[in-house]
């Protein structure tokens, strides 16, 4: 009786040992893949730029002054903001495909890191804006907040006003092209049918460019013709490539050719 209680102790004790060990190499194993991961936001260029001038300010303080640090510091901010929003747009979203399994936990872990260094970065540029202003780290963000407002504000306002440019300029370069050389002389002069729908389409542009019917024609030729040079530079710079790629494929062939 004693001797089968004995070998059921080791028994036990032995399975023990090796559970152990599994689940000692497991979280080593798991640490040192967590290791591995890329950072969520491998760089910060803003923040970067910041210490490099807190750094060159040390060497050239009449260069570097407190409105330089202060505008660098509110860029690195609106970064900040911006991460955070994209981080708290995403989170459910991750968290729902990890439990789904169609993405890896790997990445989920990368994601809470990438949390967690957010919240040190935030606290940090509070920090750095008491020092350069007391008071200052309780309205920093709000501030940056505003301004990535307005900023995406002004790029939505401008990606409208290109939409209507186009669809506007490109109404008006329809109408031109179905008409024939009679008709197209009859739309530029007044009085006209076909001038009555190109002058409609024209006040239409005027209207997008808050400028006088003249001068946004001329502004819709300008940026059609600066489209037109983007286009054709474009298309040169592929051609270049090309051809400087066929001239080196030679060369590269004759290479092993001369060393024989």
């Amino acid at each position: 009786m004693a001797s089968g209680t004995g070998m059921l102790l080791v028994y036990i004790f032995g399975w023990g040992i090796v559970f152990g060990t599994f689940v000692h190499y497991y979280h080593k194993r798991k640490a040192q893949s967590l290791a591995k991961l890329e950072a969520w936001y491998p760089t910060h260029p803003e923040r970067d730029i910041f210490y490099s001038l807190v750094t060159l300010r040390k060497s050239s303080p009449e260069q570097v002054t407190d409105a330089v640090l202060k505008s660098a510091l509110l860029r690195r901010a609106m970064t900040d903001i911006m991460r955070a929003v994209e981080i708290q747009t995403n989170k459910q979203t991750l968290t729902n495909l990890v439990k789904s399994g169609a993405i890896s936990e790997e990445l989920q872990h990368q994601f809470t890191a990438a949390e967690a260094e957010l919240e040190a970065e935030m606290l940090s540029v509070v920090q750095e804006a008491e020092r350069l202003q007391q008071g200052w780290g309780n309205g920093i963000f709000q501030a940056a907040s505003e301004m990535v407002n307005n900023t995406r504000l002004r790029e939505l306002r401008e990606e409208m006003t290109r939409l209507n440019f186009e669809a506007a300029n490109c109404q008006r370069s329809i109408m031109m092209e179905e008409m024939g050389e009679e008709e197209r002389q009859k739309a530029l002069t007044q009085g006209t049918p076909e001038n009555e729908k190109l002058v409609k389409n024209d006040v239409l542009l005027s209207s997008i460019f808050n400028l006088p019917i003249g001068e946004a024609m001329n502004a819709a030729a300008a940026a059609h013709a600066r489209k037109v040079k983007a286009e054709e530079e474009e298309e040169a710079a592929k051609k270049a490539a090309g051809e400087a790629k066929a001239e080196e494929s030679p060369n590269e062939a004759e290479a092993p050719a001369t060393e024989a």
